[in-house]
């Protein structure tokens, strides 16, 4: 299933050094893209607006989280996504992927999922699909 071309931006928070960007569409189609180390600003913000952002998803929507720029989080960090994750498990959507970055975030990453059970609902992949 790909994400419908032309997405638009409705938040970026943060710098060049930490932060995230959310991306949807009127399809309720949603990509969370992160990047850097978070700091405690961008965290608190992340932690309110993450999950209120996936309440969009419907049945046939496609949720991306693009990890690729990612850097491990702290604990505070760690909590804001286990925050988004667990949001997941209780919403309706086709499919769920998460785009690899580098190993340890990726571990992370699956870690937080499995904490959440929510590993079943998103898998990982190494590139974002065309038409994403």
């Amino acid at each position: 299933m790909e994400v419908p071309e032309a997405p638009h931006s409705f938040a970026e928070v943060g710098s060049k050094a930490g932060g995230y960007r959310f991306f949807g569409n009127a399809e309720g189609n949603l990509r969370i893209a992160a990047w850097g180390f978070w700091p405690i600003e961008v965290i608190r913000v992340f932690g309110a607006e993450a999950p209120a952002a996936t309440q969009t998803l419907t049945r046939t929507s496609v949720f991306v989280f693009d990890g690729t720029d990612l850097k491990p989080q702290g604990t505070e960090g760690q909590e804001a996504i286990r925050m988004l994750f667990h949001s997941l498990t209780r919403l309706p959507f086709a499919k769920g992927l998460i785009i690899r970055g580098n190993a340890m975030t990726c571990m992370q990453l699956a870690r937080l999922l499995r904490e959440c059970g929510a590993e079943r609902r998103l898998e990982f992949a190494d590139t974002l699909p065309f038409g994403t």
